[in-house]
Parts: C-alpha cells; structure tokens; sequence
C-alpha cells in the first residue's frame, strides 16, 4: 500500500560514487511482490531506466543508482572558456522515484501500484527529494566519511542579495589555491552556482553575482583590474542584468546554471576581450556575491586563486595537461621540463620473386626496380615523455588525479587534443627529514595516433 524511503543521496552529489536509497513497504509479504524503481529525466520527466527488485531477507529494498546515471553524464569541454559557459552533460538532474508491484497469489497477474496508494496501474510516484543534482564525478570512497559526497566543502547556500560577509573557498577542484601558468594557456574553473533546494530558494543560494581579475607587477602592485559579471549575456546566468536580486531570478534557475565553468587561463582572459598588461607578475580571479540593492557585494568571497606568472624553464616550452578531475570538471597543470618524443614503426612485408610470374603480355622484360620484399601495411605508435619541476607535497598530491583520470588532453597551441597516459615513473622524498620534493616522469600516447604514408 505504501512506500517509505528510509535513506537517499543528498544533492549535488557524483554519479560515479554509490548513490543509495533504502525503502521498505508494508505490501511487501505480498504474492509475487518487487519493488520498482523509476529513474526520470527532471527537465522533460521522460523515463531513463526502470529497475525491479525483490526485498532482501530482511524486507528491505536497496537501491544503487550511480552507475545507472552516469551513462547519461559526459564532460563539458570547456578548455577554451571565454569568459563563462554553464554546464551541459557533465551535469544532469534526475527525479528517483518509487512504486511496487505484486499480485493477489504465486499465479496471478501482477499490478503496479505507486507507492503512495492502492489506485492500480500508476507510475511509480513515491519521492524524497524532487530532484537530485549529479556530476560526472568519482571521489575516492577511501577519503569519504559516508555514502554522500562531501558537498558542504564545495557549496553554501547564504543569504543572497545581502550586504554579508563570507570568505570561502568553493572550487569545484584539489588543486592548490596558487598555481603557475605561462601566456597562451587555458585555465578554467568550475563552481557550483544558485541553490540545490526543494522547494527552490529564493532567498539562499552560492550567488556567484560578479568576477574581479586583477593583476600585479613584480612588486606586488595592483596595475590593473577587470571585472564582469555572471549573466547571460556572458555565457553564465540566470541573471540577464547584474543588478536582478536574486529573488527575482532565482525561479528561471536551471540545471546548467547550477554549475558554471569560467576561462581563468591569460588565453581565456584575452579571449573574453580583456587585454592584460605585458609587466605582469601575478593575477588573481575573485567570484563574489551581490548586495542587497543588486550591486556588488566585494566582502562576500566564494572563491578566489591566484596564478604566477612562469616561462618554459631552461628552454623547454613543457606539455600542459588538462584532465577530467574527481569532481566531473577540469584541472591543468603544464610539465615544464624536458619532453621527448619517440615513434615505433610495425611494418608487415611480403616476398615476391623477380621474375613476373603474372605476366599479362607475350615477354617478361628484365626489370631492376622489381621488388623483392614488398612493404604492404606501416603501424605508427607515437610516445612522448613529459617531466615536472620539483613539487611540493600538495601538488604531487593533487596530480595524482591526473594518472587516475581516463579522460586527458594536451594543449597544442590553441587546440586540444586527446591522449592516454601510459606509465608513470615518481622521484619522492626517501628521507622525510631532508628530502621535501616530488618530481614526476609522465609518458603518455596519443589517442588518435598519426596515420602512415602508405
């Protein structure tokens, strides 16, 4: 007669993590009883997968929808942002619904019910929350504490469109704070956006209202900053004006909006049409909220980095890596010491005789050039080596998640192309009291190897 969930995955969460509901029903002694379970597409409601169960020893129903959700997930590209894009496949929302089904006895028919009453032949309809926000993500069940992903660390619903004072730190990433990049990279960040709510909030939300970059010289002077704004017209939303409070905009938020990728690399910044001063030494991005008289809230932080400015050390322009991190988004980091490139070539031949066997004419001529050992197939296997400067603690950390990623691209001038890592040699510190550094050795194929001449 009646469904009852007992525990659910909260939102946002990672599709790729164990996303577990646990129901019972008080129907469930019944003739041929399962449970069923409707996962739904929340924007059009169209149904994604049905999954039938019958309760274990105890009476209970588990279900695990993570693996189920993630063949509907993939990675924005977003490398090349500029100046924001919102999300699009490396998010999803998505409606878990709960019903039942059994018959009168062991032979009978079945009907389904949905959960909530006896009125046969419905849907499943029982729900906790009305929707749940998923990432592409996989976050290591080592570093968890529960079931959950961890979202209080990447996202804080505060009172929007409110002269408060906050100070987080919300990047959807575990790269450090402070990083180095060299002129003509891509950088981009992504943070969640807007509220996760049921009902929809239109008074707590992560705001993101406005961007401030600003560059410093050598000396640590501000010799320049930009700012703009988290709206449409930009790429982000679901602001079409700045100055919209967010109780007035916070009904037209959608899936894409609830997670922004921003272009933080120098190309992304130029591309948005900001020129950036040559003396540069460093640059900071900061995200902020809004005030309550729609502009800009410059004591409400959500995030902020930094980024040093580097060249190619001893010559070496290095390799720079963009890689699909635990959180379904994308970190960079460049290699910027010596890389190599080697090719193994796989010929396959065959042996013909000099004579002309297959001759089609009335004399074989006496010909030279006849080959021998013909060549008829040429197999190109492209490697290339990358090696890192010394690196502290937290970076080596950090780059780990790019030899676990199986989603890696290199950036090729403005282009980005995709590769696969194959081995990967470390240089740590065997004595912890006088060796403080890491140093890796990456080497890595492309995924669309080069295509011989034949």
């Amino acid at each position: 007669m009646a469904i009852t969930i007992h525990q659910e995955p909260t939102t946002p969460n990672m599709a790729n993590n164990d996303l577990l509901f646990v129901v019972t029903s008080n129907t469930s002694s019944a003739a041929q009883f399962q449970y069923v379970c409707d996962i739904r597409n929340t924007s059009d409601y169209s149904l994604l997968q049905r999954i039938k169960q019958q309760p274990n020893p105890n009476a209970y129903g588990v279900f695990n929808v993570g693996q189920i959700i993630t063949q509907y997930l993939g990675s924005d590209n977003a490398w090349k942002t500029a100046p924001i894009i919102t999300g699009s496949t490396s998010i999803g929302e998505f409606s878990v619904l709960f019903g039942e089904q059994y018959g009168v006895s062991p032979s009978s028919s079945i009907t389904t019910y949905n959960g909530i009453n006896t009125t046969p032949s419905q849907d499943p309809a029982k729900s906790g929350s009305a929707y749940y926000h998923i990432n592409n993500g996989l976050v290591d069940p080592y570093n968890a504490v529960n079931w959950n992903f961890a979202s209080a660390s990447f996202y804080t619903a505060v009172s929007a469109s409110a002269y408060i004072t906050y100070s987080l730190q919300h990047i959807l990433s575990n790269a450090p704070l402070s990083q180095s990049i060299q002129d003509g990279e891509y950088a981009t960040v992504s943070i969640y956006n807007g509220n996760f709510m049921d009902p929809i909030s239109d008074v707590y939300a992560q705001d993101i209202n406005w961007i401030q970059v600003r560059f410093y010289n050598s000396s640590g002077t501000n010799i320049q900053s930009n700012d703009y704004y988290n709206i449409v017209s930009n790429g982000g939303g679901p602001r079409t004006a700045s100055n919209d409070l967010w109780s007035t905009v916070a009904a037209n938020q959608t899936t894409g909006t609830r997670l922004l990728h921003f272009g933080v690399g120098p190309q992304n910044i130029e591309d948005s049409g900001i020129s950036i001063p040559s003396t540069w030494a460093y640059y900071t991005v900061g995200f902020y909220g809004q005030g309550d008289d729609g502009l800009e809230n410059n004591t409400g932080q959500i995030a902020l980095i930094r980024f040093d400015k580097s060249t190619g050390a001893c010559s070496y322009n290095g390799v720079r890596f963009a890689w699909k991190n635990e959180y379904g988004v994308w970190d960079y980091y460049t290699f910027t010491l010596q890389s190599d490139t080697a090719s193994t070539i796989d010929r396959e031949s065959y042996e013909q005789t000099f004579v002309n066997y297959s001759t089609d004419s009335n004399t074989i001529p006496y010909d030279k050039s006849r080959r021998g050992t013909s060549q008829f197939y040429n197999g190109l296997t492209k490697r290339q080596t990358a090696n890192s400067d010394w690196l502290v603690q937290e970076e080596a950390d950090w780059l780990r998640e790019l030899f676990y990623s199986t989603n890696v691209y290199i950036q090729v001038g403005s282009d980005f192309e995709p590769v696969v890592v194959t081995t990967v040699d470390l240089v740590e510190k065997t004595n912890p009291r006088t060796q403080k550094n890491f140093q890796y050795t990456l080497e890595f194929e492309p995924a669309n190897q080069p295509r011989p001449r034949l």
